[in-house]
């Protein structure tokens, strides 16, 4: 766990250190980059709000470990996604989307196990959900700072969701949860998750040096 929080932080610190190479952009981003921004902005409020309720609900440790996993890494996701936003000229809400806020409200409607199970139940449909859209953002994007922020947060969010996946068998939660637009199970192993989280800070750095050498150019 130490060595993944450790791999959380320089993947993001990346990211941020790449927003700020890029510098002012040159043209307003696509619409594709706008909406990613914001929808991966509700989504960090939603899944903060999540760990805080898991913190306050949960009976179980390994869902109020997940809650605070939650709450700390998409806090500095979020650190690293707002400048961009902000450099960009993209306005971002204040609150998580309105289905994400009842989404919550029917989760923490419950009580004792049946609040664990539906907790983890939500949040795995939520972060495959927000892997599809990364994707779609990787595919469809425009603006490299804004797919770099994608590519930086896809490993935290498959961590998370492998982390789900263990403790969904261990309560009993199905794991064929859908996922809206289109999301994918995820069955990789811990040590697959670090491996992802190595590979994307080796990704983002190499990405920035290009970058800023090619706007030096």
């Amino acid at each position: 766990m130490t060595f993944f929080r450790r791999a959380t932080v320089a993947l993001v610190a990346a990211a941020g250190a790449l927003a700020l190479a890029a510098g002012p952009a040159a043209a307003a981003p696509s619409q594709q980059d706008q909406e990613w921004l914001v929808a991966a902005h509700q989504s960090n409020l939603a899944e903060i709000a999540a760990g805080q309720a898991a913190l306050q609900q949960a009976t179980t440790p390994a869902v109020r470990e997940h809650g605070q996993m939650l709450i700390d890494d998409h806090t500095r996701l979020d650190a690293a996604l707002t400048p961009v936003a902000q450099q960009l000229g993209v306005t971002l809400p204040g609150e998580p989307s309105e289905a994400q806020q009842q989404a919550l409200a029917a989760v923490t409607a419950q009580q004792g196990a049946a609040f664990d199970r539906a907790w983890v139940e939500s949040q795995i449909a939520g972060h495959r959900a927000t892997l599809a859209a990364g994707q779609q953002e990787l595919a469809a994007g425009t603006e490299q700072a804004v797919k770099d922020l994608a590519a930086a947060s896809a490993p935290v969010v498959q961590g998370h969701l492998d982390g789900l996946l263990a403790v969904a068998q261990e309560l009993g939660v199905p794991t064929s949860v859908p996922a809206g637009s289109g999301g994918q199970a995820a069955n990789s192993s811990a040590v697959a998750g670090l491996a992802l989280v190595t590979a994307g800070v080796l990704a983002v750095a190499a990405a920035g040096t290009v970058l800023v050498r090619q706007r030096r150019a």
